[in-house]
């Protein structure tokens, strides 16, 4: 997969494109799917290793091809460290939002076997919390918009300092 995401950066900047912003991916360890079998108080740590193993290659492949161009066509936008950030930031630093309990989704499955939306005869086999933008996670594995909006806070500034230079 990592393979073929450097040949097609290589095609976008030979297109002309001087700034490409690739994401690595997030602590799947984090994911309310891992989380649940710790009842949403830990992350996994071995879903953790296989996304910093993945963002290792990803760096490295971003890096050759930086190289080779010589000059840095394409900026990793740090996912895995904003997810982080955003879990754990505190409502005392200005502009960011707290989360309860971060790990748990809004939409939970009301029995193994079920997800988020599923239904059987008729009847809903998931609940939704009360209040959605009080939760990081929409389902076992989507952020909620709040989420979202949480990690870009996180991004923000390394983001513009990528693009605005």
């Amino acid at each position: 997969m990592i393979k073929q995401l450097g040949l097609n950066l290589q095609r976008i900047h030979g297109l002309g494109v001087r700034k490409i912003a690739v994401m690595n991916i997030q602590p799947l360890g984090c994911l309310p799917s891992e989380t649940i079998s710790d009842l949403y108080k830990n992350c996994s740590t071995s879903g953790n290793s296989v996304a910093l193993f993945h963002n290792q290659v990803l760096e490295k492949t971003v890096e050759k091809l930086n190289n080779k161009s010589k000059e840095s066509v394409s900026v990793i936008l740090n996912m895995y460290k904003a997810f982080l950030s955003a879990l754990k930031r505190q409502a005392s630093q200005p502009g960011t939002l707290k989360f309860k309990d971060p790990l748990r989704p809004c939409c939970e499955a009301v029995s193994t076997g079920y997800k988020c939306g599923n239904s059987e005869h008729g009847k809903r086999m998931y609940v939704v919390c009360n209040n959605p933008n009080s939760t990081f996670f929409w389902d076992d594995v989507h952020p909620s918009q709040a989420g979202w909006r949480a990690v870009y806070l996180a991004l923000k500034s390394s983001a513009y300092s990528h693009f605005l230079m």
